[in-house]
């Protein structure tokens, strides 16, 4: 891009067009070229071919931010439905809740931790039906486990968020390829106030409050399965709340 804009300030300043220094990024981000130019030259010659290769720059300019506003705008629009259904402010405390869409709620909302190193790989199933659950005490489950995870791969490895269903429960996994978590630390994970971060440091590996809204709030269960490469943890949520 840089090598294209140089060529084409070049020729620009060669065939005497004023503003050289504004026409040409323009039409390079437009990915124009020299020869494109001398197409141009040739249709309009004499003073002309300024005037013209200024209305073309300004012509790619307001496309390219009309292009960068609707895209923009798209993604304040995705944000905001995101933090919506995250914050659950404006739904019922006990209701029927898609798993689903509170774990992608909580993706967007983790987005800025899930750098291009992180692979995320959802695998839900079919089908899977709604669970009565107070939604927004999940999303706060979905954000402590993959927050941990993210925060155990260090910016590299797989993200893996498979939903499904076994008798009466719906269950998700939530698996991260980092390095484990050793025997005693996976015993003691659940303990309240236990971490193995530094104070200010993520949410910890104390998932205290994520048990407690799982086993005690929904009646369900929650466990780990780790080993070096993959720890895998796993909620199971009845499909009528206990609370």
């Amino acid at each position: 891009m840089s090598d294209r804009e140089d060529a084409l300030a070049d020729w620009l300043a060669d065939h005497d067009v004023d503003h050289d220094w504004t026409i040409a990024p323009a039409l390079a981000a437009a990915g124009v070229d020299t020869a494109w130019c001398e197409r141009v030259a040739a249709v309009l010659p004499g003073p002309a071919l300024g005037a013209g290769l200024e209305w073309a720059a300004g012509a790619v300019s307001v496309a390219a931010l009309l292009a960068e506003v609707e895209d923009s705008t798209r993604r304040v629009s995705e944000l905001v439905a995101a933090v919506k259904s995250y914050s659950q402010m404006d739904r019922a405390s006990l209701q029927y809740v898609d798993v689903v869409e509170g774990i992608d709620s909580t993706l967007v909302m983790l987005g800025h931790k899930i750098g291009p190193g992180v692979e995320v790989v959802r695998a839900y199933g079919a089908d899977v039906p709604r669970v009565e659950a107070h939604a927004g005490e999940l999303n706060q489950v979905w954000t402590s486990i993959v927050d941990n995870a993210l925060d155990a791969m260090d910016g590299t490895g797989t993200l893996r968020v498979a939903t499904g269903t076994e008798g009466d429960d719906v269950v998700v996994e939530i698996s991260d390829t980092g390095p484990g978590m050793a025997p005693e630390v996976a015993a003691r994970a659940f303990e309240a106030f236990f971490t193995t971060k530094d104070v200010g440091e993520g949410t910890g590996l104390g998932l205290d409050t994520a048990r407690r809204i799982v086993v005690d709030r929904h009646g369900g269960r929650i466990d780990i399965d780790s080993r070096p490469g993959r720890t895998v943890l796993r909620v199971r949520i009845p499909l009528r709340g206990t609370r």
